[in-house]
């Protein structure tokens, strides 16, 4: 299923959660390139944006494998479709160091605090677009762990069929537009238009999401 563009399929998918509206709910991004999804939804929601930021660990192997990603708290969070990523962990010392420092900058670039602890009580709404991947809604979920939300929604444009069923199993309210059952290329291929707003940009509004409500 191809889409016009991020700002239309994040207005899709609030139609689906117009129960959160004006209730301070917040989104998190799964990924950098979901982040005009996500503000989409926020604006037609009246929520927050939590951009979630994390650094992928590769295996030092000839034929890297994903073994995971290190979150904003510094944690290794391993890749579910990696079953040896748990094992793996001790060998990736020297990886963490400059991944948390990766990390740390990433956050920075969006000049806002990052607390998790804000989404206690909140409609906590996991979104993105083109996820290929177990891994981001695996950090999400370690993201979350230690915080209480009323509820957790996850909706997504496109996805894979691993990732769908993870989908599935994960939230109180599950939605999975299109399930991707061939071959994957680049997100921009499911977009007749590609993003407006540089990653800069993208930033600022993540961060002055408030003034943008409708």
């Amino acid at each position: 299923m191809y889409f016009n563009d991020r700002i239309t399929l994040g207005k899709a998918l609030a139609r689906g959660l117009q129960d959160m509206h004006g209730k301070d709910a917040v989104v998190i991004s799964l990924k950098e390139s979901s982040l005009l999804t996500c503000l989409s939804i926020a604006m037609e929601l009246r929520a927050w944006v939590y951009p979630l930021v994390y650094e992928p660990i590769m295996s030092q192997d000839s034929l890297p494998i994903l073994l995971g990603a290190v979150d904003e708290g510094g944690v290794f969070c391993p890749n579910p479709e990696v079953p040896t990523a748990e094992k793996a962990e001790p060998n990736i010392q020297s990886q963490l160091d400059s991944a948390t420092q990766a990390v740390k900058q990433r956050i920075d670039s969006y000049g806002m605090t990052l607390d998790k602890q804000s989404m206690n009580g909140r409609d906590v709404i996991i979104a993105g677009d083109v996820i290929t991947s177990q891994l981001p809604i695996a950090v999400a979920l370690q993201l979350l762990s230690g915080v209480k939300p009323k509820s957790l929604s996850i909706v997504i444009g496109n996805a894979t069929p691993e990732v769908t069923e993870q989908v599935r199993v994960s939230g109180d309210l599950t939605t999975v537009l299109d399930v991707l059952t061939g071959v994957v290329s680049d997100d921009s291929h499911y977009f007749e238009h590609p993003d407006t707003y540089t990653p800069e940009q993208k930033h600022m509004l993540t961060e002055h999401i408030a003034a943008y409500w409708q």
